[in-house]
Parts: C-alpha cells; structure tokens; sequence
C-alpha cells in the first residue's frame, strides 16, 4: 500500500515549490496512461508520446527495458492437452516433447513430437491412439534401461487406472502397454518418483473418485510389468488433482505436495520413514479449487515454498516455508483475477539468480511470467507472454539448444502444444510528451530516482523550445543528475525528455522510479512590492461546491485550470467574483465529477500556482 500511495502522489505531476533550489520543479513518476500523447501538455501525468523496447506496465509506477517473445508451435492437433512434458525421448541428446490428446477429434492420442535440434521442425511419434482417454501421460524410465518410458492416468469409464507403455527400441517407435492398476479412481494425474529410496522409480497417483486417495505402487517384478504393489499415502484427498513429488523437509527422502479441488485444499505428506510406508500430512493452505502445485525456494533461503494455481478463488498464490520443515506457512497472493488459473511452474526464466513463476490461465487465455525482482518473491514483474488459447499446462526447457531455457506450454480447447522464447531486449527508449510550463523559466537541473543494477544504463536527452511545432534536437546525452546548463535555453517554456535504457545481460534492466526538473521563475519574483500569487481552496475536502480564492492583485487576468490525477483537464474557471472561483463541482460537459483527489492550476502573466482539492 505504502508502493501505491507514492505513485498516487508522484502522479501529480507538477508541484510549485518556492524554496527547492531557488524555484520549482516539474516530474512524472508513472506512465500507465500509455503512449500517444504528443502535448504539448500542462502536466505530464501519466502518459508519454512514444517508446520503444521498454515497459510501464509489468511494474507498478516504474519503467524497464521489456521482454520479446517468440511462440513456436510443436503440434495444432492435440484436442483436450491437459499437461505436456520435455524429455529427450529418443536419447539423441535434445528436447522432446511428450503430450496426450483427451478428445476424440484428436484419437485420444499419446504422443511424442520429436525435436530436430532447433526448435523449429517437430515430427510426431505415437504411442497409443483410439484406445482410452488420458489426462496426463508422464515420461519416465521405468524399466532403468536408460530410455524413456511413458505412465498414463486413464479415465475412460470402463478403463480408469494406471498404465504404462515400455520403449522396447530406445528411440520411441516401438512401445508394449502394461498395467500398474485398474479400475483405480478417475486419475487425473501421474508421476514417477523414487519414493522408498531404492533407486527405482515408482509411480504415484491421485483418484478423484472413489476410493479418493492417494496412493504410489511399486513394481514386483524385475523388469517391471503389470505386477505392482500399492501403497495409500492418503486415504482422505477429496478431488485430487495434481502432485509434485520433492524433498520438501530436506531430510533426503521423497515426500508429496498435493493440489486438491475440495476438502483437503492444499498439503503436503512427510514421507516418515524414508520408505513411503507412513506419512503425516501437513496442510499448507486451505483453499478450494486448487489444480496446480509446484515447489521451489521462492525467497532464497535454501529451503522449498510452494506455489499453486485457485482456480475457485482465482488466484495464484505462494507459499512461504517459515520454518524450513514445512509446518509454518504464510500464503503471498499474486493474482487474485484470473479466471480459472490452470497450470504454474516456478523456475529461474530470466537468468538472474532468482526463481520466477509461471502461470498459465484457461479461460483468459493467456500465458504469463512473473518476475522475481530481488529473489525475495515480494516484488515481481508481471509479463503476459502470450494469449489466445485456453492455457492448461506450463513447464520449461531449453529447446533450441541455445543455453537458455524457454517455455512449454499446452491448451485444451486452443488444442495447441507450443515453446516460448522469451529474451529482454538490450536497449530501449521512452519519449515524454512536450510540456508547457508557461512563462517563462530559468532552468535549473535535471534529477531522476533510479535502480541500475551492474551491466545496466540509463541516461536522458532533452529537447526545449518556445514552439512546440518545433523542438528542435535532443541534446547531449547525459548520464548523471545535474545541471541543465549547456543541455537546454534556459528560457525556453516548452520541455521534453527522452530516456534511454540499455543493459549488458540477456534480462538485465534499469528501473526508472521518476525523474525532475528543477528550475526558478524569471520575472516577478514577489517581494513587499508585489504580492505572491496564491491559490487557497475552501472549503477542502468539500462535497459539494469549493471557492477557489487569489490575491486581488491577479483575479482580473487569471484563468483556473480544474485537472485529474492524469493529467486530463476536468473544468476551465473563468467566471469569478472579485478574487474568487465557484467550482459546482462538475466537469466541462456538465456531469458530476467523481470523488477523487484534483489539481487546481492557476496561470497569470509569467506565474502559475496549484493547489490540491480533495472532492467527497
């Protein structure tokens, strides 16, 4: 809140300050208004005239260099993909793809889309097709052949269970189905883990239906078949959803995060003896509808958080381990808007150090990254990638082999399995409006408030003038806070700023906060001659009309200018009677203005004034 009232205020755009540096001083800390305003203007509020290369958005109040991002489409064919996972499936050193179609029109089909190296060419391999309905097919090496097999959770009604196919060829073009369980629930899930600590890895499942647990199996036979033992970690999940198997307590044994749609919200299962035979559960949040989870060190303490998508409460949230052991929790809301956050990632995107989120949205379709600004998962950047599919799953890898890692992403209904490349750009520029600070000034220095982390820039130009119609050319750059002299006229009434970002590193940024004008008033300058030109509103706050007063000296030739918070003029007073302004408390149109915080501006000869009214 405290981020929110600064902007508020910076949003006031000019303030007179008789004192500060011999004069005053114009600044503009915000531009979420956008761009397009060319001036000139009388406040900068909160838009710009152009920019290119750089953001205002993804950071409340503050401007940085932006992300591009380059979609590329694996398949269009894959009607109801709930999940997608990378995994090199024919061993020849890059990252495949491995997907299921849950609808008919796509044959219920497991796939595997094979990578040539780059990204850029996928040819589809298939596992199975026309026999059962999927929700999620898991790579993983079940038999320990060095390969790449595939688990499924079916839930065709007559078929509901746990299957696995073996990859007898090594490269994916030969598979033999086993059963692990059937019938078992409506499983919408599975995954594979080394859950007892014998350096094998066992599936695990949830049922959405009865018998409602969640439970891992172990193979009894060596090579696995369809011979496995099961093991019920939980007997009380109601509606499971989703897991992620990690070492959440760091004791060196596998335990269970769980995404459950009703009762059980959202927990974890300590695994207590290291061989999956007892487990305690251990609630982390108790929302309803959660459908995604995911763990990493979101803060950077050396211990793990989770993060999980609410689709009922439409939020996406993370969870801070307090206590390392994962019995104290604090929830940190991200998103608390979407509809139907479906599918979150936590991974370090951007390069940085720090763990990023990503969240993928089913019925906004959309696609975004939250960026962890300083690691400690309380200030994040937040970029829409891509929309225009319904978003289900998000997980990452490095697809063209360039080094960094990108996005994978599957829709449902957009039947689209698609990578993202995302980059930040190395340079970018942000150009104000022209400004008219009437009369005519004596400028004085240029100051900005700004983070420039190591590798990063940020410098300004500036152009002046007495005809907006021509500004003439942006002058030299300057790199530090300081004088104006030898940048502008110092007579000049018309300004504009140009600020320039760049940075060394693939995501690195400058984070503009705001910048300053100072300058001091040529002319009349007040004295025991000549008295000071002032605004006073009474009363202030009002709900209904305000009397806006001037010295007598002025009222003749003054005009009041009535301004929002963003810069747009409300009301223009003229009338008066004798040093006196009426504002009924109506725009030019006639309408009641909203309740809010306004601007009041007064311009004589070469003075102006403002005064803050506050309407109720």
């Amino acid at each position: 809140m405290k981020n929110e009232i600064k902007h508020l205020v910076c949003a006031m755009i000019i303030l007179l300050m008789p004192g500060l540096l011999n004069g005053y001083y114009v600044s503009q800390s915000t531009w979420y208004g956008g761009p397009d305003v060319a001036g000139p203007v009388s406040m900068w509020g909160n838009t710009f005239s152009t920019q290119s290369h750089t953001t205002w958005t993804v950071l409340p109040g503050e401007l940085l260099l932006d992300i591009s991002t380059i979609s590329h489409t694996i398949n269009s064919s894959m009607g109801g993909c709930y999940y997608t996972f990378p995994a090199d499936m024919d061993g020849d050193g890059d990252v495949d793809v491995l997907a299921q179609a849950a609808h008919a029109s796509a044959n219920y089909r497991v796939a595997w889309f094979e990578n040539n190296g780059s990204g850029d060419v996928w040819d589809t391999h298939v596992v199975s097709e026309n026999y059962a309905v999927l929700k999620c097919a898991y790579p993983a090496d079940l038999d320990g052949d060095g390969d790449m097999d595939v688990v499924g959770a079916n839930t065709a009604i007559s078929k509901k269970g746990i299957e696995w196919w073996r990859n007898d060829d090594g490269v994916g073009d030969a598979w033999t189905r086993f059963q692990v369980i059937e019938p078992y629930g409506s499983p919408t899930f599975a995954c594979c883990a080394d859950i007892d600590n014998d350096d094998t890895l066992e599936v695990i499942a949830p049922s959405r239906t009865s018998p409602n647990e969640i439970a891992w199996w172990e193979s009894s036979t060596t090579p696995p078949d369809s011979v496995w033992e099961k093991h019920v970690v939980s007997s009380s999940s109601q509606q499971g959803y989703e897991l992620f198997a990690v070492d959440l307590d760091l004791d060196g044994d596998m335990d269970i995060t769980s995404a459950c749609h009703w009762y059980d919200g959202l927990s974890w299962w300590e695994n207590t003896d290291g061989l999956g035979l007892t487990w305690i559960e251990h609630s982390i949040g108790n929302e309803t509808g959660v459908r995604s989870v995911h763990a990493a060190d979101i803060d950077g303490d050396g211990d793990y958080d989770v993060v999980c998508a609410t689709m009922d409460e439409k939020q996406v949230s993370w969870f801070e381990n307090l206590n390392g052991s994962g019995t104290s929790w604090e929830e940190h809301i991200l998103a608390s808007d979407y509809e139907w956050p479906r599918g979150v990632h936590a991974a370090d995107v951007t390069d940085d150090g720090f763990v990023d989120i990503l969240v993928a949205v089913w019925e906004d379709n959309q696609l975004f990254l939250y960026r962890n600004m300083d690691g400690t998962g309380m200030e994040w950047a937040v970029y829409l990638l891509k929309s225009g599919w319904w978003f289900e799953d998000v997980d990452v890898a490095d697809f063209n082999d360039d080094g960094f890692i990108d996005i994978l992403a599957g829709a449902t209904d957009g039947v689209e399995v698609s990578w993202h490349e995302i980059s930040g750009y190395s340079s970018g520029w942000l150009e104000s409006s022209i400004l008219d600070v009437v009369g005519y000034p004596e400028w004085d220095s240029i100051a900005w408030t700004a983070e420039e982390p190591a590798g990063t820039d940020l410098f300004f130009q500036i152009k002046s003038s007495n005809d907006p119609g021509d500004m003439g050319v942006w002058c030299d750059t300057i790199f530090e806070p300081g004088s104006l002299a030898g940048y502008v006229d110092s007579t000049h009434r018309y300004i504009q700023y140009r600020v320039g970002m760049t940075t060394e590193s693939r995501f690195g940024t400058p984070v503009l906060d705001e910048v300053r004008f100072y300058w001091s008033s040529m002319g009349i300058e007040g004295g025991s001659e000549t008295e000071e030109f002032l605004i006073t509103a009474v009363p202030n706050p009002s709900t209904g009309s305000v009397s806006f007063i001037v010295p007598s000296l002025y009222a003749e030739d003054v005009e009041l200018f009535v301004y929002d918070l963003s810069g747009k003029v409300v009301r223009v007073l003229s009338e008066r009677n004798g040093s006196t302004f009426i504002w009924d408390g109506r725009d030019s149109s006639g309408h009641e203005a909203p309740t809010g915080t306004y601007i009041i501006r007064g311009v004589v000869e070469d003075r102006s004034a403002t005064v803050r009214f506050v309407k109720l």
